[in-house]
């Protein structure tokens, strides 16, 4: 199974080749338009779009011959429950962190944290994947009392959940060799930003994990895709 998460920087519409070419099961794809999410459909996949701008949204894809259905509508920005009937049934926590509310702890990883507060009935009965971009890093914990990257990765990892990325290439939170993202598509300002975490099981069972270089990526997005391949 491929996992996939690129934020594509809106514009979907005339990038599909391009992520049709990391051939995903499922997929994560921040900054879609809804109307963008409903073209895909034509292309084999089954899609769900969570947003209220129609133009810059939440997509979730997986391929035609597999279901899934939205848990619950998001109560936060934007983290949505979505259940996927693979041959092996998880549940997809799919995320793109915005900025929300009016305090520093209520934007961007403070809505993951928040999220998974309220709901730790996402977590148990099937295997749990969280993909997207989360707009986070271990590096800027120091500028949060509480809900941190650092307590979002701990709490994941309570639930039996580990980011694929770490584990696959032995890297610490914060001290990442692979950027996912280059402000304002800057080779020169590089961060790792967009996550696939999956059940510590699954991680045993991993044959790649890949990050998109800059040259190919950068005049699509400013973000570069993750992929995570499990055979399960």
């Amino acid at each position: 199974m491929r996992i996939v998460t690129w934020n594509c920087q809106m514009g979907l519409d005339k990038k599909l080749e391009a992520l049709a070419s990391l051939r995903a099961d499922v997929a994560v794809v921040p900054e879609c338009s809804k109307k963008s999410a409903v073209a895909l459909r034509e292309h084999g996949y089954k899609t769900l779009w969570f947003g209220k701008n129609p133009h810059k949204g939440l997509g979730v894809m997986c391929r035609d011959d597999w279901a899934m259905r939205a848990l619950a509508q998001p109560e936060q920005m934007w983290i949505a429950p979505v259940e996927v009937d693979a041959p092996v049934p998880f549940v997809l926590m799919a995320v793109w962190a915005c900025a929300a509310g009016v305090t520093r702890a209520e934007h961007y990883i403070g809505q993951v944290y928040r999220a998974m507060m309220a709901h730790p009935e996402w977590f148990g009965a099937r295997p749990t994947v969280v993909a997207g971009d989360l707009n986070s890093n271990k590096i800027w914990d120091k500028n949060r009392v509480m809900g941190n990257h650092s307590d979002v990765v701990r709490m994941l990892r309570e639930h039996g959940v580990v980011s694929a990325y770490h584990e696959y290439f032995g890297e610490e939170q914060g001290e990442e060799s692979r950027s996912t993202t280059y402000l304002y598509r800057h080779e020169d300002r590089p961060f790792h930003l967009d996550y696939v975490f999956i059940p510590g099981e699954w991680a045993r069972q991993m044959k790649t994990v890949e990050v998109g270089g800059y040259k190919q990526w950068a005049k699509l997005s400013d973000h570069c895709p993750v992929v995570v391949e499990v055979e399960l």
